[in-house]
């Protein structure tokens, strides 16, 4: 739980800079009443083991936790990378793994997101950033980063992974949104469960060595 109770901490270190978040007088109770209508719209993860679920992708090779899993809309087939969307929280996934022609460390394989448009660096308030070794033996960086300049006053989160083994590189964005800083409990929750589950619940399936090699037998479908 040290983790968690850095990541809150930091939050309110930043919060005085994002709209909405500075003190202000005693709303009145008309205000007051919207505020609260506001802040119960705001669905957080579940962290029962029960109501999550673990996506497998045969075309990427690995498998990841999600929370409310069956809830989460996956498409690991239409577009390079592995796409899911979840309504409820607003939140959207994006994975993709390279195979690349040089030696890779997670500078050059964050240069490869950046060259790929995931991250708008000039709208984003740091959070966290730590470099870990992880998943596996991948060398990586996770960046978690505040965006408060969303329409109507929303506030969006930002889970990366950049992550390099050898000539590949592992890549992962969580996007998560709450409609007004007031949310910011929720968000900071949302962005601890995708750190500490769904970023370490990555598992990487072994490498198939030749044509005729098992395929994994678990459906691309989420499972409980």
């Amino acid at each position: 739980m040290a983790r968690t109770s850095a990541l809150a901490l930091l939050f309110t270190l930043v919060a005085p800079a994002i709209p909405g978040c500075a003190e202000t007088p005693p709303a009145s109770p008309a205000s007051a009443a919207v505020a609260s209508a506001s802040t119960a719209k705001a669905p957080r993860y579940p962290n029962d083991d029960a109501s999550w679920g673990r996506f497998h992708s045969k075309r990427f090779l690995f498998s990841f936790p999600l929370p409310d899993g069956k809830a989460w809309r996956i498409d690991d087939h239409s577009r390079p990378t592995l796409f899911a969307v979840h309504e409820a929280t607003g939140s959207k996934l994006t994975i993709a793994s390279t195979q690349e022609d040089e030696l890779m460390n997670r500078q050059k394989c964050e240069a490869r997101a950046r060259d790929l448009g995931w991250i708008d660096s000039k709208t984003l308030t740091t959070v966290d950033d730590e470099v870990t070794v992880g998943p596996e033996a991948y060398d990586s960086r996770v960046w978690i980063a505040l965006d408060a300049g969303k329409p109507g006053g929303s506030v969006e989160g930002h889970v990366y992974l950049f992550g390099a083994f050898i000539r590949r590189c592992l890549l992962v964005h969580l996007s998560t949104r709450v409609p007004s800083a007031s949310d910011d409990d929720v968000l900071s929750e949302r962005l601890v469960l995708a750190r500490t589950r769904i970023l370490r619940g990555i598992v990487l399936s072994p490498p198939r060595t030749t044509d005729d090699a098992t395929v994994p037998r678990d459906k691309p479908e989420i499972r409980r």
